[in-house]
């Protein structure tokens, strides 16, 4: 197994236990927005494409994940120290991934 260091902001929560993986995939015809909380962090995803969201340390007595569905996004909560979102290949994503113009108008 490889070794997994991430870092994030300034915190770095390698020495944190990996406690969860929940793929989220598009199955739809157009973007998805997946936001990442409970810091609101938006990643889209294209039809077709899977992103992994990752969960460090302990989540207490429920899961590492929640999850809400809408529309054209979905919410994934981490009830963990700490979550991070990767594309299929393991390569940890920024807030704002994939982003369209317009999305957040002013």
């Amino acid at each position: 197994m490889r070794e997994e260091r991430a870092e994030t902001g300034g915190w770095d929560f390698s020495a944190l236990e990996v406690t969860g993986r929940m793929p989220v995939t598009n199955r739809a015809d157009g973007l998805l927005e997946l936001t990442l909380e409970p810091l609101g962090e938006d990643y889209w995803l294209r039809p077709g494409e899977t992103f992994i969201v990752t969960s460090y340390g302990d989540y207490g007595s429920g899961h590492p994940f929640e999850v809400q569905y809408w529309p054209d996004s979905v919410s994934v909560w981490c009830t963990s120290w700490f979550g991070t979102v990767s594309d299929d290949e393991g390569n940890q994503l920024s807030c704002g991934h994939q982003r369209p113009d317009g999305a957040y108008p002013r």
